[in-house]
């Protein structure tokens, strides 16, 4: 392998252009950790309406014939139906 002149530099000085680099890298970083975060908050919500569906769909077969309309009102109210 030939020797090169320009040796690793492990010093913390950059050039100008690896400073733009690393703010450019920095600040991608940032957007995608708030994309990750709005995505996890989606996913919960997602969950809870899940959960939340299923138990209202529960509700209403474990309902007697004479108080299923209630029951319908009731989820209707939470916005479940």
């Amino acid at each position: 392998m030939a020797h090169t002149e320009q040796a690793w530099d492990w010093g913390v000085e950059l050039r100008d252009d690896e400073r733009s680099e690393l703010e450019l890298l920095r600040s991608t970083v940032a957007q995608l950790r708030t994309q990750l975060d709005q995505a996890d908050e989606a996913l919960r919500s997602c969950r809870q309406r899940h959960q939340d569906a299923s138990q209202a769909l529960r509700q209403l077969a474990e309902a007697r014939p004479w108080r299923r309309r209630g029951v319908r009102t009731a989820l209707r109210e939470r916005q479940l139906l």
